[in-house]
């Protein structure tokens, strides 16, 4: 019966990416063939928590975890031997659960052949799926029955010239694990290198000289039959279309087509968009350049929530002055005016709870950048927007800050500048090269539709539309005019 039982069970996942889009994305698939998700984490702190709190859970079974390689990056630090670390923690208190790990980092890394050394066979390496395109069959698969030794042996052999921890032995050389009492932790030790003595009295490994076939970590039994009955099941399974058929680009970890049919809005495909708006400065005004880019997105049709990280609990008093001064602003976490949705600042942000929503455009009001617990959100997201003072005596700190972050990438940022003419525009982005400025217009009001920032978001969001469209109307009436008239005209002559 509790056999039975445990066939029939959901299994149940957590998602470690970095990338939003992505960890959504493959949610769904999962969540299409039958899975329980049980988190989705987009950073490495979020992931530890989680686990710790599914120890304290013993009815909930963690069945496995996909985890990116990119999971532990902070800025422009990958921090690869902490994210090894991280992932022996998991070997060792989830056993049980089947690790898949999708990496960055090509053959010949010394992480890889690290995970192999401590029984981590469900290895996607990303340089090899333009080859071998990956599918989400693949990856449930990998959960009820993991990868064979001999398919990721390769990644023993790594390059010595990548800089990595001296206490790793080398993953060329074989070796066996004795498991000597069942009590004991179930996942395995690190290897120590022969003939010297383990460095630790708990670990169980010692170097052979030339033993018949590596022996698997996770199994108890002989290696050539254990491997023989995988392949036997192996052959027996019907080939599965793949789901990936897109090239992998350099720039772009794994990708997956969504399930749903894309949302078309004015004939373009819109989907998920992070978008974070920080100051150069305190006082700027990221909150009002915020809501009028709220206003402006949900005025062409698309759903937008605004999260307020910059800790000031200015959406408060917003939510007063809407609703009435008697409003209990403290009876729900969220409001809504004019279809926007209003997130008040919280102590925790859970983004991964946020980018699952029902909103296509994801606006995170951070404040004073230099001051936010979120740069790390900034960086993540699709747009990056930098509101910054525009007067002569304060436009110093617009270069300051470019030369402050020179250590980030600056790619995607765009300078936001508040009651402005062009000329003051073109002298910023002279006297700070290849940078991207745009004027805010005076508009008190940013709940309402202004004409003249409408057309400054056009440029940012839709390469200028309604100056084209306002354009064609106006060549439109001309022409219409020139009709009319001579109309009259050959009314008057030939009446």
């Amino acid at each position: 019966m509790e056999h039975n039982q445990e066939a029939n069970r959901k299994r149940n996942v957590i998602i470690a990416i970095p990338t939003p889009a992505f960890a959504d994305g493959l949610k769904k698939h999962f969540e299409n063939e039958g899975l329980n998700v049980l988190e989705v984490c987009v950073v490495v702190d979020h992931l530890l928590e989680k686990l710790h709190e599914l120890k304290s859970e013993p009815s909930i079974k963690l069945d496995g975890i996909v985890i990116s390689s990119g999971i532990a990056t902070k800025l422009s630090d990958k921090r690869l031997e902490f994210l090894a670390d991280v992932i022996e923690k998991i070997r060792d208190e989830f056993s049980e659960a089947s690790i898949i790990f999708l990496s960055d980092e090509s053959q010949g890394h010394p992480l890889l052949a690290e995970l192999v050394s401590m029984g981590i066979y469900n290895i996607f390496v990303k340089s090899a799926q333009k080859s071998e395109p990956l599918n989400i069959k693949q990856l449930i698969r990998c959960i009820n029955q993991p990868m064979l030794y001999s398919e990721v042996k390769k990644y023993r052999d790594y390059d010595t010239g990548i800089q990595w921890r001296r206490s790793f032995v080398n993953g060329g050389q074989s070796i066996t694990i004795n498991i000597e009492s069942q009590g004991k932790d179930k996942g395995p030790k690190r290897p120590s290198p022969a003939p010297d003595p383990p460095e630790s009295p708990t670990s169980d490994v010692r170097e052979s000289p030339a033993p018949p076939a590596p022996v698997r970590v996770q199994e108890q039994v002989d290696d050539k039959k254990h491997n023989d009955q995988q392949e036997s099941k192996k052959s027996k399974q019907p080939t599965i279309p793949n789901i990936l058929e897109e090239e992998l680009e350099d720039e772009v970890l794994w990708q997956l087509p969504p399930i749903k049919p894309k949302v078309i809005v004015r004939d373009r495909i819109v989907g998920k968009s992070v978008i974070a708006v920080a100051g150069v400065d305190v006082g700027v005004g990221t909150t009002h350049a915020s809501i009028l880019m709220a206003n402006y997105l949900a005025g062409r049709g698309y759903s937008v929530k605004v999260i307020e990280c910059s800790g000031n609990k200015e959406f408060v008093y917003i939510e007063r002055a809407y609703e009435g001064k008697n409003v209990d602003t403290q009876r729900t976490d969220e409001f809504e005016i004019n279809g926007v949705t209003y997130v008040k600042a919280d102590s925790d942000l859970d983004m991964a709870y946020h980018v699952t929503s029902e909103h296509s455009h994801i606006i995170l009001d951070m404040g004073c950048y230099e001051q936010s617990e979120y740069t790390e959100e900034f960086h993540r997201a699709g747009k990056q927007f930098l509101v910054a003072p525009g007067g002569e005596w304060k436009q110093y700190t617009i270069k300051r800050f470019i030369q402050t972050n020179r250590s980030v990438d600056q790619s995607r940022w765009s300078f936001l500048i508040p009651l402005v003419d062009k000329q003051t525009i073109s002298d910023i982005k002279g006297e700070n090269e290849d940078i991207s400025a745009f004027k805010l217009p005076f508009h008190p009001d940013p709940f309402r539709s202004q004409s003249d920032t409408d057309e400054e978001f056009d440029q940012l969001f839709e390469g200028g539309r309604t100056v084209r469209l306002r354009r064609a109307g106006k060549a439109a009436a001309f022409f219409a005019a020139g009709l009319l008239v001579v109309g009259f005209i050959v009314f008057f002559i030939y009446r």
